[in-house]
């Protein structure tokens, strides 16, 4: 996948041209795991790539990348188009009825964050963080409006205030610091 990217980014700035990067999250994972087995995890990651599969163009591509995380990386796509895409994709898992076990069937749905090159960043790594911190936003959002907590989030990752901008994402993705709030307005 960061080959693929690294020669999409490397086009795309040659072109002049976008290529658009989602960060999803299957919501309520660890759930699925605890509750149903490994095995039922398993199937559940199985169904929910084969709609990423289908809800994408041949020539983009989607991996797994990480325990419950998929990257799909969408080339000549601006921020507008991405934006569709997200939502569609979201949609789709959405609709997706998954059998944990005879009769009993599961909703499933992903969380999902976008980053356009080369507007959001101009590397990889900056363009991936800038995603997995909207994906994380989304996240958060879906849940207050559910109104119930997911427990699958990864309580590894630090949480990002809601005053950090994209700027300062993009920032701490290339190792520059945070300001203070109070440092940025000069207080």
């Amino acid at each position: 996948m960061f080959m693929h990217l690294t020669r999409e980014l490397a086009r795309a700035e040659r072109l002049k041209s976008e290529v658009s990067l989602l960060v999803m999250d299957l919501d309520n994972f660890k759930d699925i795991n605890d509750t149903y087995g490994h095995h039922v995890g398993d199937r559940a990651l199985r169904d929910v790539a084969g709609v990423l599969r289908t809800g994408i163009r041949p020539y983009d591509i989607c991996v797994r990348y990480a325990g419950d995380e998929f990257i799909v990386v969408l080339s000549g796509c601006g921020g507008e188009e991405a934006e569709r895409k997200r939502v569609e994709l979201q949609r789709a898992v959405d609709t997706l009825q998954f059998e944990a076990r005879p009769g009993k069937m599961l909703p499933l749905a992903i969380s999902v964050g976008a980053s356009v090159f080369p507007h959001d960043g101009d590397t990889y790594e900056t363009l991936l963080a800038t995603a997995d911190s909207r994906m994380y936003r989304d996240k958060t959002r879906r849940k207050r409006e559910a109104g119930s907590p997911d427990h699958s989030a990864d309580r590894s990752r630090p949480s990002v205030p809601g005053n950090v901008s994209d700027l300062d994402l993009q920032r701490a993705a290339v190792g520059v610091p945070l300001q203070s709030t109070s440092r940025r307005s000069g207080r």
